[in-house]
């Protein structure tokens, strides 16, 4: 099991590990489902995502990727992902989308498989 951080490959590297840092503990309180309210944790149950605790739990491995705008819409399409942004940097689109760990059953998206890892740009 991997978790991927897929980065829009606009975003300015310099803002990067910013942007993944407060993405990355939004799709924790989401996943977790530690910023909902207690009815809603009662209703849905609290390990909405199993893969996840399993995840976080036995595997943490992680991959930042850097996408183009065509990726990033596909990927921000997938099932159980959170979508990250900076409010004072590209104007506060999104730009970073945390996806919830795929089980080993599952068939990860091409869209994932054949991303590039994140490396910063050569002419910044």
């Amino acid at each position: 099991m991997k978790l991927y951080i897929a980065v829009l490959d606009e975003f300015p590297d310099y803002m990067t590990p910013t942007l993944v840092a407060h993405a990355m503990l939004g799709a924790h309180l989401h996943f977790t489902k530690c910023h909902t309210d207690l009815a809603r944790i009662v209703d849905d149950g609290p390990y909405k995502y199993p893969q996840y605790i399993d995840w976080l739990e036995n595997s943490f491995k992680k991959c930042v990727v850097r996408v183009s705008q065509k990726e990033f819409d596909k990927i921000a399409a997938l099932r159980h992902v959170y979508i990250g942004h900076e409010k004072k940097t590209l104007d506060g689109r999104d730009s970073c989308v945390v996806v919830c760990p795929y089980t080993n059953s599952e068939t990860l998206p091409n869209v994932l498989k054949f991303a590039k890892l994140w490396k910063p740009k050569t002419n910044e």
